[in-house]
C-alpha cells in the first residue's frame, strides 16, 4: 500500500521523462531499513540514475514523500497512507476532547476562519480571561494564533480550509468563560508535531475527486476542460479496446492516476503478447514490481473489469485438485520437474501439451507437476505420486521463488525424497530469472520485500552451486535482505 501511494505521488509531480523511475525509487524508499530514511539513503537510491535525473528525483522524493524529523538535520520520516490515517483519527478525537473543532465542516465558507482573528478584541470574562485567550487548542497555540495558522498562503496549510483549528469557542461569547477540559493534557503525542506537519500529514491520507490517490475517487467528466481534452487525447492513441465502451474518456483521472499501467498493458498488446502469452501476474510484475495488482477486489483488476477488458488478460485460477501434474506419456527414465506456483506450471503445460515440447529451457522435461509450496512436504505427498509414474526411475528438478520460503521448500524437499528420487534445482530458470531482476533492479535490495524476517536463512549451496559467480551474489542478497524475485518475472516466452 505504501509503495503504490509513493509511486503515484511521485508520478503526479515527475516529468513525463522521468515517471519511468517513480516505481523503481518508491519501491527503495519504502525499504529502507529502520524507521527513518537520511540523506544518504537518498543518494543511495537516486545515484544510478543521471545526473538530470538525480535532480529531480531528489526534489520530487523531499517534497512530496518525505517530512523532516525535527531537531535532526537530513533525517526524515516517511509520508504513507498508514502513518497517515494514524495521525489523523489521533488528532481529531483529541481536539474533540478538547472542546475545539476538531472536524470543521469543509463546506463552511472561508470568511468565517478569517473572522475569528476579530475575536482577539473580545470584552473579558466573567473569569477574566478574554476570548483572545481561552481556549487554547490542542497543539499550545491561543485562539489569537490560529486564524494566523489557518491564513497561511503556504500550500501546505492553504489549500483546505477545513484542516484549519477554528476555535468555534472563541468566536461565542457565551463560552469565552468556559475553561479548557484537562482531557487536552492526556493528548500529548498530538501536539508534540509542528502544526504545518500535522495539516500536511492529514491531507496526503484521503484523495479526492480533485487529486484521486484511487480508483473510486476518479469523477466522472462529461466535457471538461483543456486538461481533460489533452488526456483525451492520450487515451485515443490507446488500442481501441481501452476506450471502446467509453467509460475511459468519461473518467480521464483515471488515465492519469493509472497511465504507467495503461501504456504497459498497451506495449504488450501492440506486440502481440495479448492475450495469451502473459498472465495477469506476469504482466503486473513487469509494470511495476506487484505481481498482485491485478488480484480480484484491487483497482487494477475494477479498471480493467470498468474498461472491459477482463478478458484481454488471461485470469488463471487455482485449481483445487491434489498436486495437479501432466506426464504426455509414461518412459523408464523420467525428468520431472516440480514448481511452486500456478502461473510456472501452466506455461510448461501449454508448451508441452500444445507444442509437444520436450525440453524446456535446454533441459528434457517429461512431466511436470504443481507443487504449491508447503503443502508438497506433507504425508511424502510427491513420492507417492513420483510412484505412480510406473518409471524405473525418477530425476526430480525443483523450480520456485527465490526467497527464504521458496528455497527453504526446495531444501526440505530433497530431505523428503532422500536418495530414492536424485533431486537438483532447475538452474536454467533461476539463472533467467537472476539475470531479468538485475537487468530490472541493478542494486538486490530494490527487488520486492517479503514478510519472512521470522524465517532464518536458508541453506543457498544447492540453488547456487551451479549459477555463475555473479547471479549467486545477486541472489544470495536477495534473500538475505528478505527480498523476492518471483517465478511470475518469467512468462511463456522466455520459456
Amino acid at each position: 500500500m505504501n509503495l503504490d501511494y509513493l509511486r503515484e505521488t511521485l508520478c503526479q509531480v515527475l516529468e513525463p521523462s522521468q515517471k519511468n523511475k517513480a516505481a523503481s525509487v518508491a519501491s527503495a524508499l519504502v525499504r529502507v531499513r529502520g524507521d527513518v530514511v537520511t540523506d544518504e539513503d537518498i543518494k543511495r537510491i537516486v545515484g544510478k540514475y543521471g545526473k538530470e535525473a538525480q535532480v529531480a528525483l531528489t526534489a520530487a522524493v523531499c517534497s512530496e514523500a518525505l517530512d523532516p524529523v525535527e531537531g535532526q538535520e537530513g533525517v526524515y520520516t516517511l509520508r504513507v497512507p498508514s502513518q497517515v490515517e494514524g495521525a489523523d483519527g489521533a488528532g481529531e478525537k483529541a481536539e474533540g476532547d478538547a472542546g475545539t473543532a476538531g472536524a470543521v465542516d469543509e463546506n463552511e465558507p472561508a470568511p468565517e476562519v478569517v473572522d475569528t482573528s476579530e475575536t482577539v478584541e473580545e470584552p473579558a470574562a466573567a473569569d477574566g480571561t478574554t476570548a483572545a485567550e481561552e481556549p487554547a487548542a490542542a497543539d499550545g497555540t491561543t485562539a489569537a494564533e490560529e486564524p494566523a495558522a489557518a491564513t497561511d498562503p503556504t500550500p501546505a496549510d492553504a489549500s483546505k480550509p477545513g484542516d484549519a483549528q477554528v476555535p468555534e469557542a472563541s468566536a461565542q461569547p457565551g463560552d469565552a468563560a468556559q475553561p479548557a477540559p484537562p482531557a487536552r493534557a492526556e493528548k500529548p503525542g498530538r501536539s508534540s508535531a509542528p502544526r504545518t506537519q500535522r495539516g500536511r500529514l492529514r491531507r496526503v491520507g484521503k484523495g479526492s475527486p480533485s487529486h484521486p490517490t484511487q480508483l473510486s475517487e476518479v469523477p466522472y467528466v462529461r466535457r471538461g476542460g483543456p486538461a481533460e481534452t489533452e488526456v483525451r487525447a492520450k487515451i485515443l492513441e490507446l488500442d481501441q479496446r481501452f476506450w471502446m465502451n467509453g467509460w475511459l474518456l468519461s473518467h480521464p483521472g483515471a488515465y492519469t492516476l493509472f497511465e504507467r499501467q495503461l501504456t504497459a498493458i498497451n506495449d504488450a498488446l501492440v506486440n502481440g503478447a495479448l492475450p495469451g502469452d502473459i498472465t495477469r501476474r506476469q504482466l503486473a510484475y513487469q509494470m511495476g514490481g506487484d505481481e498482485k495488482f491485478f488480484e480480484y477486489g484491487s483497482d487494477g483488476h475494477k479498471l480493467l473489469r470498468a474498461m472491459g477488458m477482463e478478458d484481454v488478460i488471461r485470469h488463471r485460477p487455482m485449481p483445487k485438485p491434489d498436486l495437479l501434474y501432466h506426464a504426455p506419456r509414461r518412459r523408464k527414465h523420467m525428468r520431472v520437474l516440480v514448481t511452486e506456483n500456478l502461473d510456472p506450471w501452466l506455461d510448461v503445460h501449454d508448451l508441452m501439451y500444445e507444442e509437444g515440447r520436450t525440453t524446456i529451457l535446454g533441459e528434457r522435461i517429461h512431466a511436470v507437476v504443481l507443487g504449491g509450496g508447503t503443502p508438497i512436504l506433507e504425508h511424502n505427498r510427491l513420492a507417492l505420486l513420483l510412484d505412480t509414474l510406473g518409471a524405473d526411475s525418477v530425476e526430480v528438478l525443483y523450480w520456485g521463488d527465490i526467497d527464504r520460503a521458496g528455497i527453504d521448500i526446495m531444501v526440505r524437499l530433497r530431505d523428503v525424497l532422500g536418495e530414492h528420487y536424485p533431486f537438483a534445482p532447475f538452474t536454467p530458470a533461476y539463472q533467467l530469472m537472476i539475470d531479468k531482476a538485475q537487468e530490472r533492479y541493478p542494486d538486490p535490495a530494490d527487488n520486492e520485500q517479503t514478510c519472512q524476517v521470522n524465517l532464518g536463512m536458508p541453506d543457498m549451496s544447492l540453488m547456487c552451486d551451479d549459477l555463475t559467480e555473479e547471479a549467486a551474489a545477486y541472489a544470495r542478497s536477495v534473500v538475505e535482505g528478505c527480498r523476492l524475485i518471483p517465478q511470475e518475472i518469467l512468462t511463456r516466452r522466455d520459456l
